[in-house]
């Protein structure tokens, strides 16, 4: 059922929001991959000072400077998406728990993110506040999907159809493990780019050092921490897909994003390979931050579709209230 129906306010106004939510997750992933594309170059530091850049409004013709002035940009594009999200949520769904609150924290975190944005230009890139910056990023997406979730006709049409199916506590754990496992591997993945900890093996799937010297010890327990996990998160998908597919394989949208996460997942894997044996590419670099933010964002999509609840009092009690608007207004 379209949720303008529902809560009583205009088609025209639920559209915008739900595009507004996919555009936004959009445009969100596009500037995680950006802001990979700014680390791995080490145009970081392109612009040394915050806001501005040299001082200037407009950075000078260099090509460091405007690498990282356009993934400054791209951050306002999708400041301003998030800032007319939010209003939407406010004005026409505030009294709608699944909307309005992850909206308003969306616009939090962002605030949140543009201040850690600035400390880590103006303390010259530290690992702590990358590491912070890049857990917050991937929250935001996490929030945006949940709001495509909720807001999207076709994906509350699949949520209202997998209800009654996903009683059981399978959906709840192994959502919950799925989302829990993939955060902590693009965290784990975040500290293992920033220790340096990127080559500390050299082979694939083992380690591929016999006698580890003393002074790559810790790297070498990094990156292989994050490989244990990124194989657990692996079984744990999967796993998670089957499940998925037994209750709904009948549901075209279900299938495209298990498809969809499964293929993702594969790529990653093979992303994850390539770092190893081809030292660093930077295509693969940049490919595999964004591989792994879409991959979260399909998790959240799925998480909520299953266990998103259609709450008909408080969709009547909005309706009421919207049509009390309404009527004002005339």
């Amino acid at each position: 059922m379209n949720r303008a129906i529902k809560t009583g306010v205009s088609t025209s106004y639920d559209t915008r929001l739900a595009t507004l939510a996919l555009t936004s997750l959009v445009s969100a992933i596009v500037l995680v991959m950006v802001g990979s594309f700014v680390r791995v170059t080490g145009y970081g530091l392109g612009c040394p000072d915050w806001p501005l850049c040299y001082g200037r409004a407009v950075p000078p013709l260099e090509i460091g400077a405007w690498v990282e002035f356009g993934h400054r940009l791209l951050g306002g594009i999708v400041g301003i998406q998030i800032a007319a999200l939010t209003w939407l949520s406010y004005k026409y769904h505030r009294h709608e728990s699944w909307i309005w609150p992850p909206a308003a924290a969306t616009a939090v975190l962002l605030i949140v993110q543009v201040v850690l944005g600035g400390l880590h230009v103006l303390n010259e890139l530290p690992r702590w506040t990358g590491l912070v910056h890049t857990g917050v990023a991937t929250v935001i997406v996490g929030l945006l999907a949940l709001l495509v979730a909720v807001t999207r006709p076709e994906l509350i049409a699949l949520s209202n159809h997998l209800r009654p199916m996903t009683d059981s506590r399978k959906i709840p754990i192994w959502s919950s493990i799925c989302l829990g496992s993939s955060f902590l591997l693009i965290l784990s993945g975040s500290l293992v780019t920033r220790t340096g900890a990127s080559l500390a093996c050299p082979n694939f799937p083992l380690c591929g050092i016999s006698n580890i010297p003393e002074n790559l010890q810790n790297l070498v327990t990094i990156q292989m921490v994050h490989r244990i996990i990124a194989l657990s998160v692996a079984v744990a998908i999967a796993y998670f897909v089957i499940i998925l597919l037994r209750i709904g394989n009948d549901q075209r949208i279900l299938r495209i994003l298990c498809y969809t996460l499964i293929s993702l997942l594969v790529v990653q894997i093979g992303l994850g390979i390539s770092n190893v044996l081809l030292s660093l590419p930077l295509w693969s670099r940049i490919l595999h931050l964004g591989v792994a933010t879409s991959i979260w964002a399909i998790i959240v999509l799925l998480a909520v579709v299953c266990r998103h609840p259609i709450d008909a009092t408080e969709s009547t009690s909005s309706s009421a209230r919207s049509a009390s608007r309404v009527e004002a207004i005339q």
